[in-house]
């Protein structure tokens, strides 16, 4: 389970910080993160709560932290609150379709 320790580490917290959060010991914890052992499913998802991931990223079966519709609904909620209309959206997609469309034909040129 190296993604925990790595999550762990961005988020600046300590082995015992989050054996602590998690109710388990430290030694338990570094078991998981060495791979000796790996935690139970609902230790899993105590931890793709913390670290606001999914279980499959945690589990090295994805390297999308977040699967698509929770990304998808976050965005969607920073968008409200930031006053981003449903239009300014569509136009921000048309842009990044254009701009990688355009990518795509420089690269296919040079090759």
């Amino acid at each position: 389970m190296n993604r925990v320790k790595q999550l762990r580490e961005e988020k600046g917290l300590k082995q015992t910080e989050l054996a602590l959060m998690l109710e388990i010991s430290q030694g338990t914890l570094s078991n998981w993160e060495r791979g000796v052992h790996d935690p139970d499913n609902e230790t899993l998802g105590q931890l793709a709560q913390i670290f606001d991931c999914s279980v499959d990223y945690l589990l090295g079966r994805s390297d999308m932290r977040q699967p698509l519709d929770g990304l998808f609904m976050r965005v969607m909620q920073d968008a409200q609150q930031s006053g981003i209309t449903a239009h300014d959206l569509q136009l921000a997609v048309d842009f990044l379709k254009q701009a990688k469309e355009r990518d795509d034909s420089i690269g296919n040129s040079t090759k």
